[in-house]
């Protein structure tokens, strides 16, 4: 059984990683303008996230997605900031502020349920700039990198079961992201 987890783990780090390059693609042939503010936190907090399950439970393969996906934000945040192609209002700095109490609240705690679901209350948070903006203008955040967000996460998903349930929360949480994106940049009826 182990070996199916960590091919199907190695699996998702590898369709995760490609959306990854996708949206980077994307960001230097400016077809998206990442929410800087957005990719950076997320880098951060997925990779917090990480770290804390390691420490606390142990490396399970079902993370290899968000160990992926941490290096490939924290890329896109850089790349989108040294070619200044990137979008950033006066009103995401709330949700960095909203963002650190959380952090602020799991790095008070050494219990990793917390941090875990700390870190993904901060990253939901720091999405809202990147869902506002699919809202608003579709075509700005449309990349195939959300749809294989939630092939990438599903397989997560897929190798949780039988394992402790704190291993599902931030696979389940970028299912929900990444539907929730893909839905908003190809789904979504127009009006």
């Amino acid at each position: 059984m182990q070996a199916i987890e960590k091919i199907v783990g190695l699996l998702a780090g590898v369709i995760i990683g490609s959306a990854q390059v996708i949206y980077l693609i994307n960001t230097v042939t400016r077809k998206v303008r990442p929410s800087v503010l957005s990719w950076i936190g997320w880098a951060f907090l997925m990779g917090t996230s990480v770290v804390s399950q390691v420490l606390g439970k142990g490396w399970q393969w079902s993370m290899t997605g968000v160990l992926c996906s941490t290096v490939g934000c924290l890329t896109i945040g850089v790349v989108a900031l040294l070619t200044r192609n990137y979008a950033l209002s006066r009103k995401d700095w709330q949700y960095v502020v909203w963002g650190l109490l959380c952090v602020g609240i799991y790095l008070l705690s050494n219990n990793p349920w917390i941090t875990t679901v700390f870190a993904i209350f901060a990253d939901a948070i720091l999405g809202v700039p990147t869902i506002k903006k699919a809202w608003r203008d579709p075509m700005s955040e449309r990349s195939l990198a959300w749809v294989l967000g939630v092939i990438s996460s599903t397989l997560a998903l897929a190798i949780c079961v039988g394992h402790d349930l704190i291993y599902v929360l931030f696979p389940a949480y970028l299912f929900l992201f990444n539907g929730g994106m893909a839905y908003l940049t190809r789904l979504r009826p127009a009006g």
